[in-house]
This record gives structure tokens, C-alpha cells and sequence, in this order.
């Protein structure tokens, strides 16, 4: 399969001065096969994203449209039923983006006090951009109604900020589940975090980061009319 597309969309509305629509630009070819009687389905696709005239706030908080984005990658997907009521699903994605137009007004500190320059980033990664992403789940139900499942989930390491100065580390984390789901009701407890990682998660400004949430435990009820 391929498709293409353009879109647009309104820019932010604290731009200062003339404002020109966010515009963007997507391919993707890929290939799709189901296998042993579509007890196995895979997927692979090839895409590229452009996206221009993003805006971007300078140190002194104005914003203006100076800035262009390209993404290109790959994805795969394998789902697979190895049994009854047995479903499992791994996906990967590679990611490469750069700032292809993106200039700063930043403050820089100098003998003589505080000046503004305008810094060129054009060619770094942008913020929060892993280049490796993998998730890994599988399930099963039982027939006294009981399900169990589990997965693990990768995030490569990922710039900070667009100075590309600092990263936080890529992890590795892994989930579980236990349901109940009789007729007319079930209930559901999921495990996050099974061995309490310790990482960092999208922060604020240059420099900042914030902690990921501990190991946790979450329940939920639902019941069906």
C-alpha cells in the first residue's frame, strides 16, 4: 500500500507578527501478510513527515515561526494468535528527525551582562525524538474467565531540549494484568513499573527533567448491562 498527504492548521495564536499556517507533509509505502491461516499478521512501512512553519518561543517568551521539521523511519508490527484466546503483538519503530530551519533568540550570560543572540539549531534532533522504539505484549484468557498477560516496553535516549546539550538514558520497563470477566461484570488489576525503574520522563526548559512514576498498581470494575 501508499498514500500522501498535505494538511495544515492554524498556528499558535501568541505568534507575534504575521502569521502563516503550520503546514505538513506526509509519505508512506508499506507491506502487509497475513500468514498460517491469519493466525499471524505482519506489517512494514516506510514513512516521511515535513512539517514547516512551527513556531518557537525565544528566551524572552515571543514566539515566531522560524521553524521546520523532518521526520523519516520505519515501522514493523507482528500480531499473532499462537492459541486459543491466546494473542501476542511486538512492534518496532526507528525514528530519524532533524531540525531542518530553527533558530533561537536565546540569553547569553557575558562579562558585559546578559545579551541576546540568536542561535542557529538547525540539523540538531528535536526534544523528546527517540530514535528506537519497541513494545513488546501478550495475553491469555483461561475458560474459568481468569486472563493474565505481561510486556515490556523500550524508549531509546532522547534530548532534552533542542540544544541537544542534554539526554535523558534509554529504559526498559515492564507491565502485567490480571482480569476477572465473568457475564455481566469483570475487574481488572494492572502492574506498572513491575521492577520500579528508576528514569525520566519529558520535563520543562532546557535542563529539566521529571521523574517517571514508581512501580503502581491500578484497579478498575465494569459491569455490562
Amino acid at each position: 500500500y501508499a498514500n500522501g498527504g498535505r494538511a495544515f492548521a492554524p498556528p499558535s495564536s501568541r505568534v507575534v507578527g504575521d502569521r502563516e499556517a503550520e503546514e505538513s507533509t506526509q509519505f508512506e509505502v508499506g507491506l502487509k501478510n497475513g500468514l498460517l491461516d491469519e493466525r499471524l499478521n505482519a506489517t512494514l512501512a516506510f514513512y516521511r513527515l515535513k512539517k514547516d512553519n512551527i513556531a518557537i518561543a525565544d528566551e524572552s517568551g515571543i514566539i515566531s515561526q522560524t521553524g521546520d521539521q523532518r521526520s523519516a523511519g520505519m515501522e514493523i508490527e507482528i500480531a499473532g494468535r499462537p492459541g486459543p484466546n491466546w494473542h501476542a503483538f511486538l512492534t518496532y519503530a526507528y525514528i530519524d528527525a532533524e531540525l531542518t530551519r530553527f533558530k533561537q533568540n536565546v540569553a547569553v550570560l557575558t562579562p558585559g551582562g546578559i545579551v541576546f543572540q540568536v542561535l542557529d539549531r538547525s540539523g540538531n534532533s528535536p526534544a523528546f525524538a527517540p530514535r528506537h522504539l519497541l513494545n513488546f505484549w501478550t495475553d491469555v484468557e483461561f475458560g474459568n474467565d481468569v486472563g493474565i498477560g505481561g510486556g515490556m516496553r523500550y524508549v531509546g535516549s532522547q534530548f532534552v531540549s533542542e540544544e541537544n546539550l542534554s539526554k535523558v538514558d534509554g529504559v526498559v520497563t515492564f507491565d502485567a494484568m490480571f482480569t476477572y470477566n465473568p457475564v455481566n461484570w469483570g475487574w481488572r488489576l494492572s502492574f506498572k513499573n513491575l521492577t520500579n525503574r528508576k528514569y525520566e520522563t519529558r520535563g520543562f526548559g532546557s535542563f529539566s527533567v521529571i521523574p517517571a512514576n514508581p512501580f503502581a498498581v491500578y484497579g478498575s470494575i465494569a459491569l455490562r448491562l
